[in-house]
């Protein structure tokens, strides 16, 4: 089974956004898909945290992107990766390094993050993946 592995270090809406979508259809697709939140992509699994902004590059964008959530037209970025975790194929992980440079207890993140681990133990499942990404 092909697998493709994820690190989100950012919790800016254009970069949440295409690595979940990328997430989500590899888990669709049959693949084995796991994401790895650290940094400031750990944020976002924060319960009650919404992502306020886009990066500065894409400023000029983010009306259309927030007006294109609100009307439907467009699913959450939660919305999408809820999608892919119901495949059973989509792993979310976050780290625990960056949990404890924050101060975030395993309580404070939202339900569906399947465990919390290092950087050397996300490193070793990601070791074999087809495609690794790195967003942020």
């Amino acid at each position: 089974m092909p697998k493709i592995s994820l690190i989100v270090a950012s919790e800016k809406l254009d970069k949440l956004f295409p690595a979940v979508i990328l997430a989500t259809t590899a888990a669709t697709m049959g693949w084995e898909s796991e994401v790895f939140f650290t940094f400031w992509g750990l944020l976002a699994l924060r319960k009650g945290y919404e992502p306020k902004e886009v990066s500065s590059d894409y400023k000029v964008y983010e009306n259309e992107l927030r007006n294109a959530i609100r009307s439907g037209a467009v699913p959450s970025w939660r919305e999408i990766l809820e999608q892919g975790k119901k495949t059973g194929r989509l792993r979310i992980y976050a780290c625990s390094t960056t949990m404890s440079l924050l101060g975030m207890r395993t309580e404070d993140l939202v339900e569906y993050v399947d465990e919390v681990v290092g950087a050397a133990t996300f490193l070793s499942r990601a070791r074999n993946s087809d495609i690794n990404l790195f967003i942020s």
